[in-house]
């Protein structure tokens, strides 16, 4: 991974989320070394007017101002001979630091999008007020996937890559994103992690994903960490660092592939419920709040399937699991239940638990 200073990257300071967004890349760097080097000029000829002719500082400003910008009005007074050398090596000093700035001015304006630019403490400051959003980091192949399943859901997301014509392309879709290292405090803060429900790790490599799964937690010790294993056997050190959940794409593709092979039917109804479908159909989780009207009730004194037409496919309770519960079981409040059936029958279940 490139290291974050070589990227078109966005580097925050203190004050938005707790950070002031400044964005800075390398073709500003040349254009603010340009002039920084016409401000050293202005500060050089105005000592070295003081020091020569014995000028007060504002008269000292007025001549170098006049000589750099080579507008050639009045002298304060008349120079001596140091003082018109002096002047002279300022003047040609002045036409050199005016054509570097315009040059570099030029330059940066034709390679820029400005638009972008003056767009990004917007955007930065609609991040600030996201909460219970999810954080992408890594917008690669698999990123891409989970970034188009939450688009489609119209899920609030935060994305962080390093990547520019990544990051170019998630802005011209009006997404949420952060160009930079995720690894880096200060970009990973700027998604205003701290109001955030889950943050996904697909990083290229396992010692990426570690690193910000460990900031991650740092930020937001309540955040639920889902990673990416690139290696075979990463799965314990994720899990170490943090990592609530882990999965391995190569491990989950070679399970589907065998299970479509094995059993089509099953692998095509999960498709349907998870994916979506012609049907509608979809497998969720709805979580028990203690004060809805379902809490404390059986399963038959609910209703669920008669009331809401769906199906009781399995319930959590704590770290214990009970698939295919019993009519009899009782919902408690922080029960998780997963259920399966229309997506409108999904959406009233979902206002009744509230």
């Amino acid at each position: 991974m490139p290291p974050l200073s070589t990227c078109y990257s966005r580097m925050v300071a203190p004050g938005v989320f707790g950070y002031d967004l400044l964005v800075i890349s390398p073709k500003f760097t040349a254009l603010f070394k340009s002039v920084t080097v016409g401000l050293m000029v202005v500060a050089g000829g105005t000592a070295g007017y003081v020091l020569i002719e014995k000028m007060d500082a504002f008269d000292a400003l007025y001549m170098t101002t006049i000589t750099v910008t080579t507008i050639g009005f009045k002298e304060v007074f008349p120079l001596s001979t140091s003082g018109r050398i002096f002047t002279m090596v300022l003047a040609f000093a002045g036409i050199g630091v005016i054509l570097l700035i315009a040059s570099e001015f030029a330059r940066t304006m034709l390679e820029t999008d400005l638009r972008r630019v003056l767009g990004i403490r917007r955007d930065l400051k609609l991040m600030k007020r996201l909460k219970n959003h999810i954080v992408v980091c890594g917008h690669g192949r698999m990123g891409q996937a989970v970034v188009e399943v939450f688009r489609q859901r119209g899920l609030p997301f935060v994305v962080v890559d390093v990547n520019p014509d990544h990051c170019r392309e998630l802005e011209d879709q009006g997404q949420h994103v952060v160009r930079g290292d995720a690894t880096d405090e200060k970009v990973l803060a700027s998604t205003n992690i701290a109001q955030a429900k889950t943050i996904i790790t697909c990083l290229a490599d396992d010692a990426h994903n570690v690193y910000t799964i460990l900031l991650a937690r740092q930020l937001n010790p309540e955040i639920t960490v889902i990673a990416r294993a690139v290696e075979t056997g990463a799965e314990e050190r994720l899990k170490l660092a943090g990592a609530d959940r882990v999965l391995n794409p190569y491990q989950i593709g070679g399970m589907r592939l065998a299970l479509t092979a094995i059993k089509p039917t099953v692998t095509d109804f999960i498709d349907q419920s998870l994916l979506g479908s012609s049907v509608e159909l979809e497998l969720a989780e709805i979580v028990i709040d203690p004060a809805s009207q379902l809490a404390g009730k059986t399963l038959a004194g609910a209703e669920v399937r008669k009331r809401f037409g769906i199906i009781v496919v399995a319930l959590k309770r704590g770290d214990r699991a009970i698939f295919n519960p019993d009519a009899q079981e009782r919902i408690e409040g922080g029960d998780v239940l997963v259920v399966l059936g229309p997506l409108s029958a999904i959406g009233r279940v979902e206002k009744a638990v509230q």
